[in-house]
């Protein structure tokens, strides 16, 4: 089957730019995937490639969910320590559902995995880290998308992971409460406290 999937983190400003880029194109057939790489591939844009596509995939949809929990904390002052911890659990995250899906643990060490997720967690390009930071300054989501005025899909992402979870008995914290922060209208300090009041236990990826 001729199916790829492109990810890592690239805004797409800087690519037109010309800035240096490295992202992985996924594909499960290798000559497809280097008839992409002859094609995409420049002295300024590196294409790497690899054969999970379920990794690939997965790794550029959650960190969009994952951005949006990032601007919420960013936006409520917490500081450089919450980002660090967010993005480091929110790859574990990642990691737990890509592989339950099938995907490789390796996959999300990538470019596509922990690559594009720094990207989109610290970077104001990444709309949906746009949209946290507005839900921090007390905006709706409704009226955080107006503003950005381009479409996020973090906000419709993080209901499709949230099943994709339950239905593969996958713990995925930080997701759950971004989703109840989207489509439930949950407070964002209970969302804080939720996470926080977790039992503590050995931290595993």
């Amino acid at each position: 089957m001729r199916l790829a999937i492109v990810a890592g983190p690239s805004c797409a400003a800087e690519v037109a730019a010309g800035r240096p880029t490295g992202i992985t194109l996924g594909s499960e057939n290798t000559e497809f995937s280097a008839d992409l790489v002859m094609r995409l591939d420049d002295a300024r844009f590196r294409v790497d490639t690899c054969e999970d596509l379920i990794g690939v995939g997965l790794g550029g949809a959650v960190k969009k969910v994952l951005a949006i929990a990032a601007g919420i904390a960013d936006g409520l002052k917490f500081g450089a320590n919450t980002r660090a911890a967010l993005v480091t659990r929110g790859l574990a995250e990642i990691m737990r559902l890509g592989v339950a899906l099938g995907g490789q643990r390796e996959t999300f060490m990538g470019l596509a995995g922990l690559g594009d997720l720094v990207l989109t967690c610290t970077d104001d390009q990444s709309r949906n880290r746009r949209l946290g930071l507005a839900l921090a300054a007390g905006q709706s989501a409704a009226q955080a998308q107006q503003v950005i005025g381009q479409v996020v899909e973090g906000v419709a992402t993080a209901r499709e992971v949230r099943q994709l979870a339950q239905v593969s008995d996958v713990d995925m914290p930080i997701v759950s409460q971004v989703y109840r922060i989207l489509h439930e209208d949950l407070p964002l300090d209970q969302a804080v406290m939720t996470l926080f009041a977790r039992q503590q236990r050995e931290e595993l990826l």
